[in-house]
């Protein structure tokens, strides 16, 4: 056994694995797996839940175990939800399409399974080998090589007569090819422009409301590529800001930052190598550094801050210099105030400038925070803790949010927050720390009346005057809400390229 793993608390280092409970539902497979379905192949079990940035990094590194190890290796998904909306089965379907996870995988409604195997953490990998013993397991992400070097072990000890049976996979089939949007992450509202990040085709749009043309930014195939605008590659795009003719651009999925120059019609990498990285940096060149799962973007003057998803901070890029450092954020997962260097974050998922105030939605913690770039310091105005969350509205003591992604300005005295696992925008009062609900009935679902109206995890927020934009992320749209005639409208762009 390699010493990096942790033997079954209890028990020696081998433990037959216990059967799947009747109970569980599964997903990507046409009927439940069973023990007999293991033998023959290594089998790592990855207790996950969705929201969970971490999570999805290692979603890239059994992707890549997958493909060099095929049918020899067996991945299962066991989904073991922390908040209350991830326990939807309708939206894990979506979520397995968003991902891209293909293997079997087990809604673990009631962590059951978690429980059987004494997880006590996201994500965690159990191993189990060819004959079906537990071996042991690993917490936490960045043990790609670690794994590859044992399962080659394991698959060389193997009975050579053991033929793995056949499995019954049968993948989620979606039909989004032809959808003019998939899964909307974010989107801006700039100079008479609408941009969104069309984040499951991997490119953005740029559109006008009143027109008939739209202009496609990217090939629509998950790559790492720049060049022309229609054959550069991005991969999951999320967060977005412009400055002129300059995007910016938040390549999630590449962990990199892009810059799109809308009047050249060019496509360039700005920070990131396409890969995620493990060390947090003080200060790099912004073209050689590895980035975290960037989520969003805001920029001020000549600094491009970055909700740095993964590394639970947000980072700075002087674009005048080309050199990044992260900016705000200790590295450490929490919910702490204080001087920049000091304070903690878990998950920032959305930003939104206001003078030299930056505000922060702080996914995994369901609060919003406040960086004063002049005092330079962080503070909570709603959240009290990691698993602290739920649908509250009222004033900041009694206000619970559900895993917020994005947050923006409304006016000096009034915030924006996408409630995303409550399926509501809500508004926040500076002055009187009071929230309400502005759209949503807390229910997924793609209504447009007013009342009743309902969102299905609205992942973005652009405000021009009275009409609010939302990037409604899981129904596959953006909807309109004119907060003057009270008009919910759902809205997509024209399929004419311009």
């Amino acid at each position: 056994m390699l010493c990096l793993f942790v033997s079954i608390p209890g028990h020696g280092e081998n433990i037959p694995a216990p059967e799947f409970p009747e109970k569980l539902q599964w997903l990507n497979v046409s009927r439940p797996l069973t023990l007999d379905d293991l033998k023959g192949r290594v089998t790592i079990l990855d207790f996950w839940t969705y929201g969970c940035i971490n999570c999805l990094h290692v979603v890239e590194e059994l992707w890549e175990l997958e493909k060099k190890y095929g049918d020899s290796l067996l991945v299962i998904g066991v989904h073991s939800p922390k908040f209350s909306n991830e326990r939807r089965m309708d939206t894990l379907r979506r979520i397995l399409l968003r991902y891209d996870r293909q293997h079997p995988v087990i809604q673990d409604r009631d962590l059951e399974l978690m429980q059987i195997y004494g997880v006590r953490a996201w994500p965690t990998l159990m191993v189990i080998d060819t004959k079906g013993m537990v071996i042991g397991y690993l917490a936490g992400e960045g043990h790609g090589e670690l794994l590859d070097d044992y399962i080659a072990k394991l698959l060389k000890a193997r009975d050579t007569d053991t033929v793995p049976p056949a499995l019954p996979l049968q993948p989620e089939a979606m039909r989004i090819a032809d959808q003019p949007l998939a899964a909307p992450g974010k989107i801006i509202s700039s100079e008479g422009d609408l941009i969104i990040s069309d984040t499951l085709h991997h490119r953005i749009i740029v559109t006008r409301e009143h027109d008939d043309e739209s202009r496609i930014i990217g090939e629509g195939v998950a790559g790492f590529r720049d060049g022309p605008l229609e054959q550069a590659r991005f991969a999951y795009p999320q967060g977005m800001v412009r400055a002129g003719e300059s995007l910016f651009v938040a390549d999630t999925g590449n962990h990199a930052l892009r810059h799109v120059d809308l009047n050249k019609g060019t496509v360039s990498t700005i920070a990131g190598i396409g890969e995620v990285g493990y060390e947090l940096h003080p200060s790099s060149n912004a073209t050689s550094v590895s980035l975290r799962s960037p989520w969003d973007l805001a920029l001020l003057d000549s600094n491009l801050y970055i909700a740095m998803a993964g590394s639970y901070q947000v980072w700075r890029l002087d674009l005048d210099t080309g050199k990044i450092e992260p900016f705000a954020g200790s590295g450490k997962e929490g919910l702490e105030n204080g001087a920049l260097k000091e304070a903690t974050f878990s998950q920032p998922s959305g930003l939104a400038l206001s003078g030299r105030r930056l505000y922060v939605a702080d996914a995994e913690a369901s609060a919003i925070r406040e960086i004063d770039l002049e005092t330079r310091t962080v503070k909570t105005l709603l959240g009290t803790g990691l698993f602290d969350f739920g649908d509250e509205d009222g004033v900041r003591s009694e206000t619970k949010l559900q895993h917020p992604l994005a947050v923006s300005v409304l006016d000096k005295n009034q915030l924006l927050i996408a409630d995303t696992y409550n399926h509501k925008i809500k508004v926040y009062e500076l002055e009187t720390g009071k929230t309400r609900t502005l759209v949503g009935n807390g229910q997924p679902g793609d209504g447009t009346e007013i009342v009743g109206a309902s969102l299905n995890e609205p992942g973005g927020i652009a405000v021009n005057g009275d009409r609010v934009w939302v990037a409604d992320t899981n129904n596959d749209r953006i909807i309109r809400f004119d907060r003057a005639g009270k008009r919910l409208i759902s809205w997509s762009p024209h399929k004419k390229k311009r």
